[in-house]
């Protein structure tokens, strides 16, 4: 997915501006592109009202999701157990893109409305064939398809024997919560309840979390609401005086 001009250039600046204009604010380390420096708030929603302090690198752009997935996919390159030959990657973020593209012999993505993928696939009915990719990565996608429990099992589906799925979701509720109709392009508020359907879909689950890795990397969505510190999130997920954590499940079939 190439970028346009203007958002090289801007990528290429900001870094070095906000390093200047920085001064008295967290350093952070970003994993995915080796950027050192204070990280940008991020708002959340047309009001701004709510944010993200200190969420989003300068350099690559990388949120605490996409910081925690690489940390979790780089540490399993080791393991004699993982294959990444083929990778699909939904809806696919252009941080993590050159990192897929070099640990796998071939790299596909794809979504349903955007036009600069490879393919444009229903994740609820995928064409592929059966058995076709060692790994799936997906952040931020299962709670908008109606039919999660299609999704998943087109996910196991297309997976080789020994593949895994990359899953990264925000579970900031107990139970999922379901609506009636589409709400704000969403399906679904994912809960904790939604690692009990992964491990009925996956034959093995393995749960990272924002505290398992370097603060440094600044994995914790640190939620503000008017200036207030938000953390009223279940215990598993909940940083107290921060926000909450993030979770990727890594889900094998055998």
């Amino acid at each position: 997915m190439r970028k346009p001009w203007s958002e090289k250039l801007k990528q290429c600046l900001r870094p070095w501006l906000y390093r200047i204009g920085g001064h008295g604010k967290p350093t952070y380390n970003c994993p995915v592109c080796n950027y050192r420096g204070p990280f940008l708030d991020k708002k959340i929603g047309s009001d701004g009202f709510f944010r993200r302090r200190f969420s989003k690198c300068p350099s690559c752009s990388s949120t605490e999701r996409h910081r925690i997935m690489y940390l979790v996919l780089d540490s399993l390159v080791d393991d004699s157990s993982i294959c990444m030959d083929r990778i699909l990657h939904v809806a696919p973020e252009a941080c993590l893109q050159t990192w897929l593209c070099q640990h796998a012999r071939t790299y596909h993505t794809t979504d349903l409305l955007r036009k600069d993928v490879d393919f444009k696939e229903d994740l609820q009915c995928l064409s592929f064939s059966n058995a076709s990719y060692d790994c799936v990565v997906i952040a931020r996608v299962l709670n908008v398809p109606p039919d999660v429990e299609a999704c998943l099992q087109q996910i196991y589906r297309i997976l080789k024997p020994g593949g895994f799925a990359c899953i990264a979701e925000i579970f900031t509720h107990e139970k999922t919560i379901e609506f009636e109709s589409m709400k704000n392009g969403r399906s679904r508020e994912i809960g904790l309840d939604f690692l009990e359907h992964l491990e009925r879909h996956f034959d093995q689950i393995n749960l990272y979390d924002s505290d398992q890795f370097d603060p440094t990397y600044q994995l914790i969505n640190r939620m503000e609401k008017d200036g207030i510190t938000r953390d009223k999130y279940p215990e598993r997920v909940r940083a107290p005086g921060m926000g909450f954590k993030e979770i990727v499940a890594i889900c094998r079939k055998k």
